[in-house]
């Protein structure tokens, strides 16, 4: 978006400035701010009324303007290197961040070091940029992606094949616990059961294995549609496809139905000897098995939630065929895999599918090579601003807590952290030992997908052992989640910290040369909305360490509390399932925006325009950019989209702006417009 104009703007300024003229003069490149000016009036749709539809005000062009510089970009390819428009073009804002780092990954890896003239090239660990580079070579000689070789590569286990794959299927060898034990040491989870490695709830320092039923997303089902999808893709006729997708479709839904089950017995820590009494027809110790090298420690523990839910999933599963429930296993592990690997066979799609694959060293590549060390003080300055007026907003204790709860809340703000990266750079022996094991060849693509899936569940489950790996700026286990390869900061709720990826930190989101209202609506309005979730309805149950001590039932049995969420719960969106969420971005508005006017801003509304955008007071820039952070493709609400974690981007902004009543007197939105929220909801 942003970055592909500017990086056209650049480029034919400097092949201006080059090229021998007669009659030429002379002029600056445009500044970062006026390109910026530039850019937020070519997105917005002026015609349209910014209190009826202030996403359509703000960003109705961006998708006009996305098209025509991806087709701009398309000619500029070479013949034969084209890549895809319908695949490739971002879909939002960070997508364009991260296609464009994509971009910049692809090129560092493909030139290899020898050509780079950064100072930090000497610094990159030689072996490590080998078996990064190896990896992207094995994904671009994929010819197509096929997922049924990794079928070929990963049976079931004990002695069974995958029925679609063999004739003679042994269904009495099948034994389902063995089977997604052994699938979960390759990256698959939340499939029957879910295994995790976690910070202990009482010291979170150190970590303990979490045995629960998978999330509500988990076990929703993936629909007929989408399993044809996949069983054609290995190769299964449509009738075949057809009538085991009618089968497993059927599981699912009795599976899904299992998650209304109260957990009336609460989360429990045993010995691994006593959970094989406790459970007996569960034999989990078969699970676990798979997931050691070694003999099974009988005595080493583990916390175990849910087991309403594991009765009744062993009684739904003693009702099933056993053909039944491998093939929705396989199907499973089909969707979790083709999701891991590249949406297609082209050179930024491989760059996507290695970050997805070797995060840890993708996050400390992207640090070393594209961050800038002179961020950091305005960037840490920003968010100890922004912990400065929350500060404010606790002590004024517009919940009329008590005030050892207030003092609590604050203490643990005053040690909530914002980390850059997943890794420090000065670290880099770290990342080398993480991946020392692991060998990458530049010719099998899967066996390294299935090789690096391994090494990130084995290293999580080494943190059981190595008291080394308790250092309280660790976030290592994370690797084995899917935030460790996206860009989007996130609150850490063991570690009590922000995390901000290095790959957040560029265009359109941040740039040093950025106006500070800009720097405030985009990057400052993320960080405050990931240090709201530190004290939303599930931050409140941590305390400052990280640990599930926090004072949450005193906040949650206050009436003005319980009548806050019940306000967002009514105006909560289709296709959001969090309520935290809405939370955050209501409270997170508020925050930013008087941390940046400032506590007296009712009082003085008249600072001067920037003669940039002259036609937009300083204010409505502000609303204007933090729309704008959000524009993306329109999307539809689908059956899939019920389960997002956010509202689609369009209800989004217009919810949260809806909701603050300095956005409605700035642009003079009367009480009947759809901009005006019938009942403004606050917690903190």
């Amino acid at each position: 978006m942003l970055k592909l104009s500017l990086i056209a703007w650049l480029l034919c300024s400097l092949a201006w400035r080059t090229t021998p003229t007669s009659c030429r003069q002379t002029r600056p490149a445009p500044s970062i701010q006026e390109l910026l000016a530039n850019q937020l009036q070519s997105y917005m749709d002026t015609k349209a009324r910014p209190c009826e539809n202030f996403y359509q005000y703000a960003c109705g062009n961006w998708q006009l303007q996305q098209q025509e510089a991806h087709t701009h970009h398309g000619h500029g390819q070479q013949r034969g290197q084209r890549e895809q428009p319908e695949q490739l073009q971002p879909s939002d804002t960070l997508g364009v961040l991260d296609y464009f780092l994509n971009r910049q990954l692809e090129h560092l890896l493909r030139r290899g070091n020898a050509s780079s003239s950064s100072s930090s090239s000497e610094e990159l660990q030689p072996e490590l940029h080998k078996k990064m580079r190896n990896y992207y070579r094995s994904c671009k000689r994929l010819k197509p992606y096929n997922l049924k070789k990794y079928l070929q590569l990963l049976q079931p286990g004990n002695g069974t094949h995958w029925p679609l794959l063999s004739r003679s299927w042994q269904p009495e060898k099948f034994n389902w616990l063995a089977t997604i034990g052994r699938l979960r040491l390759y990256g698959l989870n939340g499939v029957l059961l879910k295994e995790q490695v976690l910070p202990r709830w009482d010291d979170s320092s150190s970590y303990s294995v979490y045995l629960d039923k998978p999330s509500l997303a988990e076990t929703t089902p993936m629909g007929e549609g989408a399993m044809i999808e996949l069983l054609l893709d290995i190769g299964q006729t449509k009738r075949v496809a057809n009538e085991l997708a009618r089968q497993v479709d059927a599981f699912e839904r009795k599976l899904h139905r299992l998650q209304d089950l109260e957990d009336d017995e609460g989360a429990k820590e045993m010995q691994l000897g006593y959970l094989a009494e406790y459970l007996p027809q569960l034999q989990f110790l078969r699970y676990m098995q798979q997931l050691r090298d070694s003999d099974l420690d009988l005595l080493s523990t583990l916390i175990i939630q849910n087991v309403p839910y594991m009765r009744a999933l062993d009684e739904l599963l003693l009702r099933q065929k056993p053909e039944t429930v491998c093939n929705y296993i396989m199907l499973r592990l089909l969707a979790f895999l083709k999701q891991q690997g590249p949406a297609e066979i082209s050179r930024v799609e491989c760059i996507a599918s290695l970050r997805r694959a070797m995060p840890l060293a993708a996050s400390w590549l992207i640090g070393q090579r594209f961050h800038e060390s002179s961020f950091e003080p305005v960037i840490n300055d920003l968010f100890g601003r922004l912990k400065t007026r929350f500060d404010q907003m606790l002590a004024e204790n517009r919940l009329q807590l008590q005030p050892p709860i207030v003092q609590v809340l604050r203490e643990k703000l005053q040690e909530m952290r914002l980390q850059l990266g997943f890794v420090q750079l000065n670290d880099s022996d770290f990342v080398e030992d993480y991946y020392e094991r692991v060998q990458i060849n530049a010719h099998s693509f899967y066996g390294n997908q299935l090789a690096l899936l391994r090494l990130r569940v084995e290293q999580n489950h080494r943190l059981l052992l190595d008291s080394s790996q308790s250092d309280v700026n660790n976030v290592s286990y994370l690797m084995d989640h899917w935030l460790s390869s996206s860009s989007s900061p996130f609150y850490v709720k063991p570690r009590n910290l922000v995390m901000l990826p290095y790959g957040m930190l560029q265009l359109p989101v941040w740039h040093l040369n950025m106006s500070e209202l800009q720097q405030h609506a985009m990057l400052g309005f993320a960080l405050a909305h990931e240090l709201i979730h530190g004290f939303d309805s599930s931050g409140i149950d941590y305390d400052s360490l990280g640990n599930i001590m926090g004072p949450s039932e005193e906040i949650s049995g206050n009436p003005r509390f319980a009548e806050s969420l019940n306000c967002m719960q009514q105006q909560l969106a289709t296709g959001s399932r969090s309520l935290n969420e809405k939370l955050a971005d209501y409270e997170a508005l508020r925050l930013v925006y008087e941390t940046y006017f400032g506590e007296d801003m009712l009082l003085d509304r008249k600072e001067p325009r920037d003669p940039l955008l002259p036609q937009f007071s300083q204010r409505q820039r502000f609303f204007i950019s933090f729309a704008q952070f959000f524009c993306g493709k329109l999307q539809s609400l689908s059956l899939h989209a019920q389960h997002l974690e956010h509202a689609v981007d369009e209800l989004r902004v217009m919810q949260t702006l809806a909701n603050y009543e300095e956005f409605s007197r700035e642009f003079g939105c009367e009480r009947r417009t759809k901009m005006q929220a019938k009942q403004k909801c606050r917690v903190w």
